[in-house]
C-alpha cells in the first residue's frame, strides 16, 4: 500500500462540515485563525484556491482549540483581519483581484498574518521593503536547457530550513500518450535586503543560486509559493507544517517526537511463522505491536496461493492463526481495523481480486466510488466485519481505510464509528446534506449489535446523510495528529511510507530503510512530528520473493529500522493508549463562508 501524494500525477490523491454561511463576528481575543483563498473569476471554473484552503485547514486542526474560518479573499470586508489572533492568504490565481481593504490591513495590522504565493507584488518595492526588507524581482521558470546531474530540467529543488534540506518532487511522467516534466517549480523570488530575516532558502538544482522561501518580519511572514503540490515524505511542504506553530503562536503539544509501526495487511492466510517473527522482534524491542487486521480473507477469482476450498476466510478459520491473536491480546498488541475483505466484489479491482491486493470502497479502475456506494454498503461491511472481530474480543479503535482511498461520503461515515483513523487520505470539495451533530467518538455504535431496534437505530444516525462531490480527488499526508479533518476524522499521521524494494503496480517509488531513517532524522526539525509508517510481513522474504531479506524470514531490516528510529530519539507509542488519553479533545471548529 504505497501512496506517494502529488496532486497531478499518480497518487494525485492530494469536507469539512458547511457549519454556516452567515458572516463569522469574533469578539477581540477569541482564538481564531482566517484563511483566504483566491475565489477567481467567477466566468472560469477555478478550484485551487478552495482545495488548497482544504489542505491548509486540515494542518491547522492540529490545534484544535483554534477556531478557522475560512473564505475567499474577494470577499474581504475592512477591519476584518483584527477579528482573529492570526489570518493566513494563500494567494494561487495569478493577478487574482484582491481587495483594497485587504493590502492595506494586511500592511497595517499588529496582529500574525502570513502570505503564501502570488500577488505580494501588488505592493510597491518601498511598501515591500517596509514589510519585508525585500523588493519583488520575478517569478522563476524551470529550465530545460541547463539539466541537473540527474537529467532533469532545473529549478529551485532544495529547501535550506533549521539545518536540514527538504526536496520539491520533479519527475518526468506520461501524460496522454506525451512525456511531460511533472513539478511545481515557480517561486516569487523576492530580493532581500541583509537586514532580511530569512527562514529558509530555496537552492537551484543546477546552479545553486539561492532565494528566499519563508521571510519574516515581526508579525509578518511570506512563503514564496503554494506548498501542497506534489506533496511527498521529504517536500519543502512539511516545512510550512512546521512553520504553521509561529504563525499561529502555538507551542508544540509534545515534548518529544512519538513513534508508530503498523505490520499492514494482516489477514486468515499470512504465515503464522511470520507473524511470530516479526512479534519477537518488537518484543525484543519492547515496542508495542500494531497490527492492521482484515477480517475476512476473500480470493473470488484463485489469484492467491491457497488451498482450493479458502476462498472465503474469516479471522476464526485457522486454529494455529486464531491462537496467535489470542496469544498477542495478553501482550502490548493493538489491533487496527483494515477494511473488512480489504477488496471489492468478485473483480480485480485493479490487481488481483484477493484479500490485501485491491481497494475496497473504491473503484480503482474508473476512478470513481464504488458503483453501490451508500450508507447501507458501508454499514453493511462494517457490521459483517465487526462480528468475526468481536467472536475473538477484538474490539478496535483504530480504523485504516484499505489503500487510503474512500468517497467523501464514506469518510464521513468512518468519522462518526471510529475514534481514530490511520494513515492518507484523499479528500473532496463536497456539499453536504442531513449530517447529523458530530457524536465523535460514536462508541455507542456497535454494528454487530443484533437487536433489530438498535441496530436500526445506528442506520438512522446516518439515513439522512447526502454528500456530492465536483472537481478532482486531491490528498494530503500529515506529519502529526489531526484533531479532525474536513470529514470529521482525527488522524493518526503515516508520513514516512514503507520500505518497499521495487516499483509494482502498487509502488511509484521503491522506497529503503535508509531513506526512511533519512527521513525520520530530517522530520525531527518539524514541531510534533511524527515517525509512523508501515511494514508488510512479506519482507521478511528475500528480494527474489518480494522481501528485503538476506535469507527468507530474515527479520534484521525490521529491527534495523526500530533500532534506528530509537536512536533518532522518537518514542514508540501504544496507540489505544494514546487515544484514550485524547479522548475528551474535541475536535477543531470550522466555519466556511463561501461568498
Amino acid at each position: 500500500m504505497r501512496l506517494t501524494v502529488r496532486l497531478t500525477v499518480k497518487l494525485q490523491l492530494g469536507l469539512l462540515v458547511i457549519l454556516a454561511c452567515l458572516p463569522f463576528q469574533a469578539v477581540a481575543g477569541q482564538e481564531c485563525v482566517q484563511i483566504y483563498y483566491d475565489k477567481g473569476p467567477t466566468s472560469q471554473n477555478y478550484n485551487f484556491g478552495e482545495t488548497y484552503a482544504v489542505y491548509l485547514r486540515n494542518l491547522i486542526a492540529h490545534f484544535p482549540h483554534i477556531k478557522q474560518i475560512i473564505k475567499p479573499i474577494e470577499s474581504y470586508s475592512k477591519g476584518e483581519i483584527e477579528n482573529c489572533k492570526s489570518s493566513i492568504y494563500l494567494g494561487s490565481y495569478f493577478e487574482n483581484q484582491i481587495p483594497q481593504e485587504f493590502l492595506e490591513d494586511f500592511a497595517k495590522t499588529k496582529k500574525r498574518v502570513a502570505w503564501f504565493g502570488y500577488s505580494i507584488w501588488k505592493y510597491s518595492n518601498d511598501q515591500l521593503r517596509e514589510l519585508f526588507d525585500s523588493q519583488y524581482k520575478r517569478l522563476t521558470l524551470l529550465d530545460s536547457e541547463k539539466l541537473d546531474e540527474n537529467g532533469h530540467p532545473s529549478f529551485f529543488r532544495s529547501f535550506h530550513y533549521k539545518g536540514e534540506v527538504f526536496k520539491k518532487f520533479g519527475q518526468w511522467v506520461e501524460r496522454d500518450g506525451e512525456r511531460q516534466f511533472a513539478s511545481a517549480f515557480e517561486l516569487v523570488e523576492l530580493e532581500v535586503a541583509p537586514t532580511a530575516r530569512v527562514l529558509s532558502w530555496a537552492e537551484h538544482s543546477q546552479s545553486r543560486r539561492k532565494i528566499p522561501y519563508v521571510i519574516n518580519k515581526g508579525n509578518r511572514y511570506y512563503v514564496a509559493d503554494i506548498p501542497f503540490s506534489y506533496i511527498h515524505e521529504s517536500d519543502r511542504y512539511l516545512i510550512v507544517c512546521d512553520l504553521l506553530f509561529d504563525i499561529l503562536n502555538e507551542k508544540p503539544r509534545w515534548d518529544e517526537n512519538l513513534a508508530l509501526i503498523r505490520i499492514e495487511d494482516v489477514h486468515p492466510l499470512t504465515p503464522v511463522s511470520t507473524l511470530k517473527a516479526v512479534a519477537e522482534v518488537f518484543r525484543d524491542e519492547e515496542v508495542p505491536l500494531h497490527i492492521a487486521l482484515v477480517p475476512i480473507f476473500y480470493d473470488p477469482l484463485y489469484r492467491f496461493d491457497r488451498e482450493e476450498d479458502q476462498e472465503w476466510l474469516p479471522l476464526t478459520y485457522h486454529q494455529e492463526f486464531k491462537g496467535w491473536i489470542k496469544e498477542n491480546q495478553s501482550r502490548d498488541t493493538v489491533y487496527i481495523w483494515h477494511g473488512v475483505t480489504h477488496q471489492y466484489q468478485k473483480v480485480a479491482n485493479p490487481h488481483t481480486g484477493y484479500s490485501s491486493d485491491d481497494f475496497e470502497f473504491w473503484d480503482a479502475n474508473n476512478n470513481r466510488p464504488v458503483e453501490d456506494d451508500s450508507v447501507d454498503f458501508v454499514l453493511d461491511r462494517l457490521q459483517l466485519g465487526s462480528y468475526f472481530l468481536e467472536e475473538l474480543d477484538i474490539y478496535p479503535k483504530v480504523w485504516l481505510t484499505p489503500h487510503y482511498q474512500a468517497s467523501a461520503l464514506d469518510y464521513r461515515i468512518f468519522s462518526k464509528v471510529f475514534e481514530w483513523n490511520v494513515g492518507r487520505v484523499i479528500y473532496f470539495l463536497d456539499e453536504v446534506a442531513g449530517e447529523r451533530p458530530d457524536c465523535h467518538p460514536c462508541t455507542g455504535i456497535n454494528f454487530s449489535d443484533q437487536n433489530s431496534s438498535r441496530h436500526e437505530a445506528q442506520r438512522k444516525h446516518f439515513t439522512d446523510l447526502e454528500v456530492q462531490t465536483r472537481g478532482n480527488w486531491f490528498g494530503q499526508l500529515y506529519p502529526y495528529e489531526i484533531y479532525g479533518d474536513k470529514y470529521g476524522q482525527r488522524l493518526i499521521p503515516e508520513i514516512l511510507g514503507n520500505p518497499q524494494p521495487y516499483k509494482s503496480d502498487h509502488v511509484v517509488w521503491p522506497r529503503s530503510v535508509d531513506e526512511i531513517l533519512a527521513d525520520a532524522r530530517r522530520n525531527r526539525v518539524i514541531r510534533d512530528s511524527w515517525a509512523s509508517l508501515f511494514f508488510h510481513p512479506y519482507l521478511l522474504n528475500t528480494y527474489i520473493d518480494d522481501g528485503i531479506g538476506d535469507f527468507p524470514g530474515d527479520t534484521s531490516e525490521l529491527r534495523r529500522l526500530i533500532q534506528g528510529l530509537k536512536s533518532l530519539g522518537y518514542r514508540f507509542i501504544n496507540l489505544d493508549k494514546f487515544a484514550e488519553r485524547q479522548r475528551t479533545i474535541k475536535n477543531a471548529q470550522v466555519e466556511e463562508i463561501k461568498e
